[in-house]
């Protein structure tokens, strides 16, 4: 009988081991041993230089942009090390490339100052991507290619190194909402490049810059591993603030960015691989984070997905997405998790945003979003949409599947949970809300989400409760 007992005793514990079935039960578990995989950078830290020790100047307007760049290589020289920012006030007159086993740190009050004149980045024209399109075009201003075990740091604390990438310069490029009618505009390169990619134009004829007007990234890593951006502000880029390509092992910790600019999206990335987000504030422009992989033809042709993204413990402003997949996603994205957000302004659109179109293709798998907190959103808690950029266009039906969210408390003030519209042949499917806890929802004829093309019958609420009151979905 003891023996019984015993075997019993252990099947059950083997039983209780083994991962859970369901897709939601196990999220908590399923990031904590993603994270373990995520690669840190290995720097040493005994070789130190200060920028000051190579002739950069804190106050003035003198170009500090070559004693930051003898720093790096000379830390690069010697095995790797950290090239020191000291407090102050510092001038670059163009981009800065980050070598293997480099960190730059930057001390309390120090500032790193891009220059706005476009002109001083003609002369770095380098391999990047444009709105995910592979092109040479103006160097990110903080750029690295092919690169391993790189940082950029700072405390983390109120007065926390700044980035500032003077994007006001830039943005009138952008050829639409508030500037609209200025010149130049970004209108006619971007059309081109988008069709060079479509039509598999090599990349190495793909060639911008002077004369053209495609906007630069603030830090933009490509084709890199083992990078770490912890503890630093970053504001005003001239586009996206922090959009690693191509790079895998990537993880931005208490990360301040500010931008108010036309496509100052948060963080991008953009076809990589183990990304940790965590602990950073984003108030932005546009989208705060936005998963991409690739655009249109190219992203097919270059056929990488961006995978294993953890989203933890960030605090979303203003924005139009606070997390969002798209709309760039031809390579695909999968496996992406929302752990314990918070999003909290009526300037945020949405909590949750999923955008892509027939020309895009591609896709989204596997998305889980557990114990987040939405306090105010602007339009709705989330949306998927499939008409985005120009509708039903292309032969490239995206597939948006797996859809997951547990312990969501939102107040929707009075705004839909939600919005769904795809195409009739690909509705979204695989989609669960559970154990959630939804305020002054705005119900529609009994839909808490709204669907063009997806039947109410593809979400699944299980403990749901929306204004007060258990909510199975519509007629149940």
């Amino acid at each position: 009988m003891r023996k019984k007992l015993l075997c019993r005793l252990l099947c059950a514990a083997l039983l209780c081991a083994l991962p859970c079935g369901s897709a939601s039960a196990g999220i908590p578990e399923d990031a904590a041993a993603l994270t373990a995989k995520i690669a840190q950078p290995s720097i040493p830290q005994d070789v130190r230089v200060n920028v000051e020790e190579l002739g950069a100047i804190s106050a003035d307007r003198k170009d500090d942009l070559p004693a930051f760049q003898q720093a790096i290589q000379q830390v690069h020289d010697q095995g790797g090390g950290v090239v020191v920012v000291p407090v102050g006030h510092f001038y670059l007159a163009g981009p800065l490339t980050l070598l293997s086993n480099v960190e730059l740190h930057l001390e309390d009050g120090a500032v790193v100052e891009f220059s706005d004149h476009p002109r001083d980045y003609e002369k770095h024209i380098v391999l990047t991507r444009f709105e995910c399109t592979e092109c040479y075009n103006y160097s990110p201003f903080i750029y690295a290619n092919g690169a391993e075990n790189i940082a950029i740091t700072g405390s983390g604390k109120e007065r926390q190194g700044t980035i500032d990438g003077h994007g006001e310069a830039w943005w009138p490029w952008v050829g639409a909402g508030l500037w609209k009618n200025c010149a130049p505009s970004q209108s006619e390169d971007s059309e081109n490049l988008k069709d060079m990619g479509n039509s598999d134009v090599p990349v190495e004829k793909r060639v911008f810059g002077k004369g053209h007007y495609l906007r630069p990234v603030l830090i933009g890593p490509y084709a890199s591993k083992r990078i770490l951006i912890k503890g630093v502000r970053i504001k005003d880029s001239p586009m996206y603030n922090v959009a690693p390509m191509l790079c895998e092992n990537v993880t931005v910790d208490k990360v301040t960015i500010q931008a108010s600019g036309p496509n100052t999206d948060g963080i991008d990335p953009d076809a990589c691989r183990n990304v940790w987000i965590k602990n950073s504030s984003l108030t932005t422009g546009d989208d705060c984070i936005a998963i991409k992989a690739g655009r249109d033809g190219d992203g097919r042709r270059v056929g990488v997905a961006t995978e294993n993204v953890i989203i933890e413990n960030n605090v979303f402003h203003d924005g139009h997405g606070g997390v969002t997949v798209g709309s760039e996603m031809a390579g695909g994205v999968h496996h992406v998790y929302s752990l314990n957000n918070r999003m909290d302004s009526p300037n945020l659109r949405w909590a949750y945003r999923f955008k892509t179109n027939s020309m895009r293709g591609g896709g989204l798998t596997d998305f889980y979003a557990y114990g987040d907190t939405i306090q105010q959103v602007g339009r709705a808690v989330m949306t998927v949409d499939m008409a985005y950029g120009g509708g039903d266009i292309g032969d490239f039906t995206p597939d948006i599947h797996g859809l997951h969210f547990e312990k969501i408390t939102a107040n929707a003030h009075n705004k839909p949970l939600g919005t769904i519209e795809t195409y009739e042949r690909n509705p979204v499917y695989d989609f669960t809300w559970k154990d959630c806890t939804l305020t002054h929802v705005n119900v529609y004829d009994k839909q808490a989400i709204r669907c063009e093309n997806t039947p109410q019958e593809n979400i699944t609420y299980e403990q749901v409760t929306v204004n007060g009151k258990p909510y199975q979905g519509p007629g149940k």
